[in-house]
């Protein structure tokens, strides 16, 4: 699985409130975040894509808060079937990138061995590459009550669910992650607080606005991107060598209807194949986060990944560094088989509807509002992605 940083920040405030919400007797969480936890991420795929390990701690703090800070100034490396040493360096604060053009293999062994500014040595298990199966075709259907937004179920998302049909390779166990990555036409480029967008910035003051914002539509194509945040993992316990069909992968909130800028969307299903270690690892954070703190629910077991420190072996570190082969496949969702109003794309990443400033042309000087480019980042894109449809 590619990204585990994703999966902590969804985890933990889970597993925090689980304690709280209990209805019978108050527990203390095994993992025990009060203070702070070391916590890895890294996945070495065969993907032509950067290949990162990240190093954080997660840090607790009370009323189930918590925030994570990277780790910076560590050295670390990946040691490959034992023999040849590969040196990381830091691109960002606490992510390290293998070298440029690094790509894993199925079948070689990887270990992370990294020291901590203050010294302190940690290693992960070694661990091997497995191979994985392709997706043979993927279709979508849409559910207006796909995701549930609260504990009491009074309240979903509409969302188009995404299935993939595949083929297990027989005579050997298998196991399967899935990750999505969705882009999304986007209208508005920027958004102004009590401001108004004055050549490419916001600046000035605007006491107009009823929101306090304004919204500024995009002068060039622009596409948000959007990532899973949830794991789906599956175990070919009862399928060894068949025709696996209708695995569910995703769940594509209904963001936007079908119109006159945009038909649908376009969604990229990363299928992974996890090792036995990752697989229970992933299983184990699935099986704690979907603890909804009733009455025959359990406390959550301690979530120890394959990182473990060369001083304390008692240490609990949180995360895993695995390795993995990836199959990609791109679907395009037509909205149109969606019905009903749209969570709407606005809303979801700030909560509230466009506002656009008022129109407005005087006789001497530009008319008003201007239009702003798409400034590409790590959630934006003006390049039009490979398999997007129509407009």
């Amino acid at each position: 699985m590619r990204r585990p940083v994703h999966l902590l920040r969804w985890f933990l405030p889970l597993l925090l409130g689980a304690g709280v919400l209990a209805c019978v007797e108050p527990f203390e969480p095994n993992l025990n975040l009060e203070g702070q936890r070391l916590t890895v991420e890294g996945t070495i795929t065969d993907s032509d894509e950067p290949q990162v390990v990240n190093l954080s701690y997660a840090l607790a703090k009370p009323f189930s808060e918590f925030e994570i800070a990277p780790i910076g100034g560590a050295t670390v490396q990946v040691l490959v079937n034992g023999q040849t040493t590969l040196n990381l360096r830091e691109t960002a604060s606490g992510t390290y990138s293998l070298p440029d053009g690094f790509r894993g293999k199925v079948g070689e062994r990887y270990q992370l061995k990294f020291t901590l500014p203050n010294g302190v040595r940690y290693e992960s298990s070694e661990e091997i590459m497995p191979a994985v199966a392709r997706i043979d075709t993927a279709y979508d259907r849409f559910d207006a009550k796909a995701i549930q937004r609260n504990l009491e179920k009074t309240s979903y998302w509409p969302a188009h669910n995404v299935y993939v049909n595949f083929t297990d390779p027989a005579g050997q166990r298998n196991f399967y992650g899935w990750e999505w990555t969705l882009w999304e036409k986007q209208d508005w480029c920027i958004s102004c607080q009590r401001s108004l967008l004055i050549n490419g910035r916001c600046a000035g003051f605007a006491t107009a606005a009823p929101t306090g914002w304004y919204d500024y539509n995009c002068q060039t194509k622009c596409w948000d991107l959007f990532f899973s945040e949830q794991p789906v993992v599956f175990a070919d316990t009862y399928s060894d060598g068949r025709t696996v069909t209708a695995q569910l992968t995703a769940r594509i909130p209904y963001y936007q209807a079908a119109g006159p800028t945009t038909g649908g969307a376009l969604v990229e299903i990363r299928q992974s194949a996890l090792t036995p270690g990752a697989y229970r690892y992933y299983k184990l954070l699935i099986d704690q986060t979907q603890n909804t703190g009733g009455l025959a629910d359990t406390p959550p077991a301690p979530l120890v990944g394959n990182v473990h420190s060369l001083a304390d072996p008692d240490e609990i570190v949180t995360g895993y560094f695995t390795a993995s082969a990836v199959a990609k496949y791109r679907h395009w969702i037509d909205r149109r088989t969606g019905s009903g109003p749209p969570i709407g794309l606005l809303q979801a990443t700030t909560g509230r509807d466009p506002n656009l400033e008022p129109f407005n042309c005087p006789p001497r000087g530009d008319c008003r509002p201007p239009t702003m480019i798409c400034i590409p980042s790590a959630t934006r894109t003006p390049n039009q992605p490979d398999g997007w449809q129509g407009f």
